[in-house]
Formats: C-alpha cells, sequence, structure tokens
C-alpha cells in the first residue's frame, strides 16, 4: 500500500491529506486533519520549502514520514514518494547503519537526539556525512518529531585532511628528532674516537655507538689485521651473535663484491657464508675500504623474523649505516696512520728498535714507577767490537746487516715489558724494569753467547765472529738518576771494551 500526502495551503489553514491507493488500484483519500495557520506558521512552511538543510517532519506517534523538504529529497536523491509513509530506519540511508532501528525509536521517546557524525549514503551510492538533530513539539494536539539533517561532508573531509596533515608534521617532527639525535650521537662518537689512543678503546666507542645508535637491531665490527690473516670481529652489540669470531675475506659477499650486500629475505636472498646460522630478518653488509685497502666490514642485522619490505625507514635505516661506516672506517684509518707515525717517531727504521729520544723518555718514567714502588729498575749498555772494520772491510751494506742482526737478537730475547733500543751508531741500551743485578748480568751474558753464534753472509762472503761488550748498572744501587744511571753502565761498558771483547762488566 502507497501513502501520498497531499497538502492544500488556502490563506489561513493548511488541510493536510493522505491518498491511499490499495493493490487493485482502489484509491480513496482521507483526511487527516486541518491545521489552521497563522501567518507567521505560512511563513514557516516558506522556510521549510527554502531551508539549505534537509528537514523530515515524523509523525510522533508512528515514527513515520509525513514530510521532507526538498532540499533534503536532492541531498539523498530520494523522491517524496519513496519517503512518506515509511520509517525513518526503512529508508536507504538509514536501514544499514548498525543499530540504526533502537537509535530511531529512541526519537519517539526523546524529545532531543543528535548525532555529530552520521554516516548516509545516497540513492545514488554516494557517502554523505551528516549532523542529525531532533526535536519534538505539539502541532494542535498533535505530536510531531522534526529532524534537521546538514550535510557536513566537506567540512569532514576537510577535517580528514587536516588530522592527516598534523599526522604527517608529527611523523615528520618525530624523523627530525631522531635524526638530529642520531646526528648528536654520531658526532659523540666521533669526538671519542678521536681521543681514543688505543685500538681497543675504539672498539668499545663503536661497541656502545651501535647500541645507542641502532636499537633493536644487532651488529658487529669485524676488522682485517693484515692482508694474508682472517677478519676477527672486535666489536659487537645486540642479541643475536649469530656471525663467526673469524672469517676470510671470501665468506661475506659484501667484501667480494667491494659494495654494499643488502639480504631482505634471507630465504631466497644470498647469504654471507660467516653466519653461523641464518639470520632471522634481512641484514646489511657494508665493506670499510679507504684508498683501495680494506680495513674491515660492518653488518647490522634485523632481529625480527618479518620479511623486511623497503620502507622509508629502511632507506633512513641504510643512510645511517653508511654514515655510521664512513665514521669509523676514517677513525680507524687516522687512527692506524697515527700508530703508523708514532711507529716512525719512536722507532730506528734500520734495526726496529726503540730509538734514543723514546728511550730516554721511558727510563725517566720507568725511574719514577721503581722510585714509587722500590723495585729495581736494571740496564744494559752494549755495543758491537770492532764494528768499524766491517764498515771498511766489506762496506756499509756488511755494517747495516751486522746492525739488523743485533737489532732482531734483542728484540728475540728480551722480555715483554723490556724495551730494547739503539742509542747510536753501534750502541744498544737495554732497559728492564724490576730486574735485579743478577738477572740483568745473567740477561747480558745469553745476549753475548747468542751473538758468537750469528751467520752473516754478505754477496757469498761470511763475515768474521761478532762479539758483544755490555755494561750492566741497576737502580738504585748505581744511580737514583737516569743521568747517575747511564754514566754507571757506560762506565762498565768502557772497562768491558778494554779487558777484552764479548765481556759483560757490572757498574759495581
Amino acid at each position: 500500500m502507497a501513502i501520498r500526502k497531499l497538502n492544500k495551503v488556502t490563506d489561513d489553514s493548511l488541510q493536510v491529506h493522505h491518498k491511499i491507493e490499495d493493490p487493485q488500484g482502489n484509491q480513496a483519500a482521507i483526511k487527516i486533519g486541518t491545521l489552521t495557520i497563522t501567518q507567521s506558521e505560512a511563513r514557516y512552511r516558506r522556510l521549510f520549502e527554502t531551508a539549505k538543510d534537509g528537514i523530515l517532519i515524523l509523525d510522533g506517534d508512528t515514527g513515520r514520514i509525513i514530510d521532507a523538504n526538498p532540499f533534503l529529497q536532492d541531498m539523498l536523491g530520494y523522491p517524496e514518494s519513496e519517503l512518506i509513509g515509511k520509517a525513518l530506519w526503512e529508508i536507504g540511508p538509514v536501514k544499514n547503519i548498525s543499530a540504526s532501528q533502537e537509535s530511531m525509536r529512541h526519537l519517539q521517546s526523546s524529545e532531543y537526539i543528535r548525532f555529530d557524525d552520521l554516516p548516509l549514503e545516497t540513492k545514488g551510492g554516494e557517502h554523505k556525512q551528516v549532523e542529525f538533530v531532533s526535536n519534538v513539539y505539539l502541532v494542535n494536539g498533535w505530536r510531531v518529531i522534526q529532524c534537521n539533517i546538514r550535510d557536513v561532508t566537506a567540512r569532514k573531509v576537510a577535517e580528514a585532511h587536516l588530522r592527516a596533515a598534523h599526522d604527517e608534521l608529527l611523523v615528520l617532527v618525530t624523523e627530525l628528532r631522531n635524526r638530529d639525535r642520531q646526528m648528536q650521537l654520531l658526532n659523540h662518537m666521533n669526538d671519542l674516537l678521536q681521543s681514543c689512543v688505543t685500538q681497543s678503546e675504539a672498539y668499545q666507542v663503536i661497541t656502545q655507538s651501535g647500541r645507542e645508535l641502532f636499537p633493536g637491531q644487532s651488529g658487529c665490527l669485524a676488522i682485517m689485521p693484515d692482508r694474508n690473516l682472517p677478519l676477527e670481529v672486535v666489536a659487537h652489540w645486540g642479541t643475536n651473535e649469530i656471525i663467526a669470531f673469524t672469517f676470510s675475506m671470501e665468506d661475506c659477499w659484501a667484501l667480494r663484491r667491494g659494495q654494499l650486500h643488502e639480504v631482505v629475505h634471507p630465504k631466497t636472498d644470498l647469504i654471507c657464508h660467516h653466519f653461523t646460522q641464518s639470520p632471522p630478518g634481512g641484514y646489511l653488509c657494508l665493506p670499510l675500504t679507504v684508498q683501495g685497502e680494506i680495513l674491515g666490514v660492518l653488518s647490522l642485522i634485523d632481529n625480527s623474523s618479518r620479511a623486511s619490505q623497503k620502507s622509508e625507514h629502511q632507506l633512513s635505516l641504510q643512510q645511517m649505516i653508511i654514515t655510521f661506516s664512513e665514521t669509523i672506517k676514517l677513525s680507524l684509518s687516522n687512527m692506524k696512520l697515527r700508530a703508523a707515525l708514532h711507529q716512525q717517531t719512536i722507532h730506528d727504521s734500520l734495526t726496529n728498535l726503540f730509538n734514543r729520544r723514546y728511550m730516554e723518555e721511558t727510563l725517566e718514567r720507568e725511574l719514577r714507577r721503581a722510585a714509587r714502588k722500590h723495585t729495581p729498575l736494571g740496564i744494559i749498555m752494549l755495543d758491537i767490537d770492532d764494528f768499524k772494520q766491517y764498515n771498511e772491510t766489506h762496506g756499509h751494506a756488511a755494517g747495516d746487516a751486522v746492525l739488523r742482526k743485533v737489532g732482531g737478537l734483542l728484540l728475540g730475547h728480551v722480555r715483554g715489558e723490556d724495551m730494547p733500543s739503539r742509542y747510536g751508531g753501534d750502541e744498544f741500551i737495554i732497559i728492564l724494569p724490576e730486574a735485579s743485578l743478577k738477572v740483568t748480568s745473567a740477561r747480558a751474558e745469553l745476549l753475548c753467547e747468542q751473538a758468537r753464534h750469528f751467520h752473516i753472509e754478505i754477496e757469498g762472503e761470511v763475515l768474521n765472529e761478532v762479539t758483544l761488550s755490555m755494561g750492566v748498572a741497576v737502580f738504585p744501587e748505581n744511580g737514583s738518576t737516569s743521568a747517575g744511571l747511564l754514566k754507571a753502565v757506560d762506565d762498565a761498558l768502557y772497562r768491558a771494551k778494554h779487558e777484552g771483547r764479548g765481556l759483560v762488566i757490572s757498574a759495581d
């Protein structure tokens, strides 16, 4: 059965009829009531017809629609015939809303209901966001519900765009803060690395910085100590220690190719052979190369088991590990260069022993330590007997060969804490911390004996037997200062030279 509203407006009244059509097509007009209106009510009717918001009038008792203004019909795309006589939840825009029937039934019992964000769908399938406000009032004893429906779709879209822009701004601010923190950490790491004296200190700094820069990631630094030696892991952080402690250059794809090697899917991509087990997620290996020289490789491992994606975060992470590796390799290269320069500064290039300047600095330091600890300090001064004849008879190459041989002898027959040095010409000094006169003299006798077994051949000619003369002195018995101790041991050497070849003479 279809119901169609008929309005008849006179100058002073509004007659409301409904025309009812039964299934057989019979028609009957039933007069619902006659509403007497004043001039203000007529003005309200004109406002109803021309309003720019949708307006529905519902019967307060049945909840069915008895009127809908043209704006609402245009907004939802439903003609008046498809609205009049239906319950609100029966029309297309509302019937699919969860719990809409229960919500709309409240209109009959509540004087005021408001929905600030109600989703509707027009007859053409367009989605609308509306504000829905209802009020209940009486008209000549007839309870009427007026529903005002305002289209706020454009405003909601603008708000959504504003929220999205705000969220993007928050993400950007967070990213900028993270990058600022990362740069501060990198600068701090660089400052610390510049202050490191030993490589072990540098490795500690790198380990700590790796933890701070890459939380949730595991990583390690492997260094190649020598071209012909395997790489050694010297720094690592994180929970997954799944890389071998030592491995060859061929075990790492990054070192083979000389460029970054990235694994996104461990089950399908090429895995480096230095892993003792397959990594749970992706990883990066980055070779550390300076001027063509390979220093080592830096690895960063994703601890998560899910496959990585080429996201913006990943690209940022990749850039950070590259910056991290650049800082590390430059610092290690500078440290290696400083060590080489220091080696040249304190060592004699011909014999590879410490030079005179470093010996004098060390002697002062060791004397202060011995005085503080109340321990002895032994010192041996020696020279090569008849060294001049090697240069005159066989040339300077022979003299250099003898000097190198003596340098090798001293390096091979001293303790780790002893300091052998070339004092000048063919004279050498050995400093022996915490060595008594007995120990120092025994070491000198051993060196004299070993020198007699030298076999030095120059251009097919075997040199004469090499003998060493030595003087021995001990702190504090023979001197309490470096000058006094050196004079005492020099006097002892002078006596050894004049009493015969290959002798050891103590200062006392």
